[in-house]
């Protein structure tokens, strides 16, 4: 048992994350989904509708600016119960006075025109719910297959950088990125930024094997075929992936020179040669396997539709008029060139959406446009959404470093050397600069999840750098006549760790709202950033559902980030409302559910008027649904 204390407390760990993110997203009635954890999140509408619609129709109009793995994945957890898809009619030209359906979808009739405009919303909420489908029961197993998903990858994390560093620097880097509110909250709903930074974390980690077996002249073909595996994967799960490849190459060839100083410089050019040519096969390999993945979505997608959605997307004001040619040619030339122009389409869409950054970010008492929040947005996101737990560690492991540094301790600069040369830990210190420089240069900010995988590669840094330090005393008096007492790193870990725990257990489970000490806590962690920080578009939906069934609501006005037909859950009775654009309240006696998203952005707008503010209703609360709805009655 002891000889496999590592695996079993990795594997304890990551069971652990999986109830906690299953629990937390689906609460505990079965019975009763529509009143049970967490709403279904505005992003996770197309995605949900999405995956099932790619294994039913091999085509790939609808969201295209995501690839389609973890949408897959969810896919394949619904084909359990077997929903039903909106009929998508031949109907290619909409008449001028064409009108959307409307909830309830009876009959679901989905134009294709709607779906060759990816119109993903629409298909989605009419996906979802139309009477034939139950959306609650759906979301339920699309999250059950994510998550599992997420564990599963986990422990291979694990098992990798078990393989390159040791077990217990594996555990430690596991326990900082797994036990943590952040992490649990964006692993449990169906949405691609917490797999994707695992994809990310385990490519890179596979390429570290790679480099170690290639240095050392041992067989490495087998790390080959699964690095270029994880590089798609990676890339299949998010677009903003691709930081990978030019980070992994140059982190990558900076292990190689620094690990083959000693040679003469012909050697180490000859040496660089043949790294230089095998990421460029591993690249190579991952393009066919993407290539390959997309000939199942795109096979029955018009290439005359394709073709068109490439002149739609392509960035003619940055790239020559070839490009766009050989891509067209590309989508007429075989299934596999046609994929790969597809995933190249969806690039496209990406870049323009970042460029354009169409948003409306509240951050710290202000309300930001398409020029964004400035570059104190992360910094401040990353300090006071993660655990303080993780930050503490950071800190403690690079104070150690640095006086190892100017002390000239030997043993310390062992560590450190240790610590650098060790192929992993420069691709991950090469990997947050390169993709932080993306980031910073970037005006799209709408929530820390951005920058998922750069808090995967600094935790699994932080925990390699503990376990270097592992035995480190910080306090050994020698003095006669007094009981030694020796404070080491690892007892330090051990209190942090339970704290750690006692904070994620104490969070449940109202995650995805978790701010820490230093944002004011989750109750007030809302005024620091909203959006999918805090309030992304209707976690709370069903606890008000809850609410209004349980205290009698019949009629009830509301002002959500939300995306779902709020009618499905809380009757007729619910009705739009918008202060800014009414001007006036609702009649008196009445309810109002205002979201948080909405409720700070209408506080700091600087165009409302004060009398359009809610302050007006400051006195008027009389309920806060979850953390992200305030409920007024009006006087």
């Amino acid at each position: 048992m002891l000889k496999h204390k590592y695996k079993l407390a990795a594997i304890f760990i990551c069971l652990l994350f999986f109830f906690l993110a299953l629990f937390s997203s689906a609460g505990f009635s079965r019975k009763n989904m529509k009143y049970s954890g967490n709403g279904i999140l505005a992003d996770e509408i197309p995605h949900i509708a999405g995956g099932y619609y790619y294994l039913k129709t091999n085509r790939y109009y609808i969201n295209p600016e995501h690839p389609p793995l973890v949408k897959d994945i969810a896919g394949l957890g619904e084909l359990l119960i077997s929903p039903k898809l909106p009929n998508i009619t031949n109907q290619t030209e909409l008449p001028a006075d064409f009108h959307r359906a409307e909830y309830p979808f009876v009959g679901a009739q989905f134009p294709k025109a709607l779906e060759w405009q990816n119109n993903q919303d629409h298909f989605g909420t009419m996906f979802l719910y139309q009477p034939q489908n139950n959306p609650d029961k759906i979301a339920f197993f699309a999250r059950l297959a994510v998550i599992l998903a997420n564990t599963l990858l986990l422990y291979s994390l694990f098992y990798l950088l078990a393989e390159i560093w040791s077990e217990r620097a594996a555990l430690l880097g596991l326990f900082f990125f797994s036990v943590s509110q952040f992490s649990i909250a964006h692993g449990s709903f169906v949405v691609i930024d917490f797999m994707s930074a695992l994809l990310t974390g385990i490519a890179i980690a596979a390429l570290a094997i790679y480099l170690k077996r290639y240095a050392d002249g041992s067989h490495a073909s087998r790390y080959f075929f699964i690095t270029s595996l994880f590089f798609a994967l990676a890339l299949l799960a998010k677009f903003s992936s691709v930081v990978l490849l030019p980070a992994a190459f140059f982190g990558g060839l900076i292990h190689v020179i620094f690990t083959k100083v000693r040679l003469s410089r012909e050697d180490r050019t000859i040496f660089a040669a043949k790294y230089i040519f095998s990421y460029a096969a591993i690249v190579i390999l991952a393009l066919f396997f993407i290539s390959a993945f997309y000939v199942f979505h795109t096979y029955k997608m018009e290439n005359e539709i394709l073709v068109q959605k490439l002149h739609e997307n392509y960035p003619e004001e940055n790239l020559p008029a070839l490009g766009h040619r050989i891509l067209e040619l590309m989508v007429y030339l075989n299934p596999f060139t046609k994929g790969l122009a597809a995933y190249i389409n969806g690039a496209f869409m990406v870049v323009s959406r970042m460029v354009v950054s169409a948003q409306n970010t509240y951050f710290l008492g202000h309300v930001f446009g398409n020029e964004g929040a400035g570059w104190k947005y992360w910094p401040v996101l990353y300090f006071t959404k993660l655990s303080l737990g993780l930050h503490f560690f950071t800190l403690l492991v690079m104070s150690l470093i640095f006086f190892g540094l100017f002390k000239k301790k030997r043993k310390i600069k062992q560590k450190l050397a240790g610590f650098i040369s060790n192929p992993l830990s420069v691709l991950l210190l090469v990997f947050i600069m390169a993709y932080m420089a993306v980031t910073l240069h970037s005006t799209f900010q709408i929530g820390l999840r951005h920058i998922m995988p750069v808090i995967l590669a600094a935790s699994l840094l932080t925990g390699k750098g503990a376990n270097s330090f592992w035995e480190f005393s910080f306090l050994r008096p020698n003095l006669k006549n007094l009981r030694r007492f020796d404070l080491r790193l690892k007892h330090l870990f051990f209190a942090v760790a339970v704290l750690m725990l006692f904070s994620v257990f104490c969070s449940f489970p109202y995650y995805l709202e978790y701010y820490n000490i230093l944002g004011g806590g989750t109750d007030k962690g809302y005024k620091v950033a909203t959006d999918s920080n805090y309030d992304w578009g209707g976690s709370d939906v069903r606890r008000l559902a809850k609410w209004t069934r349980d205290n009698n609501v019949k009629e009830i006005y509301t002002q959500m980030f939300a995306d779902v037909p709020l009618k499905y859950y809380l009757g007729d009775g619910q009705k739009y409302f918008n202060l800014q654009d009414e001007g006036h309240l609702p009649p008196s006696g009445s309810y109002l559910a205002v979201s948080v998203f909405e409720y700070m952005n209408n506080l700091y707008s600087w165009y409302i008027p004060p009398e359009r503010k809610y302050t007006i209703l400051k006195d008027n609360l009389v309920a806060r649904v979850g953390k992200t709805i305030f409920v007024y009655r009006i006087p």
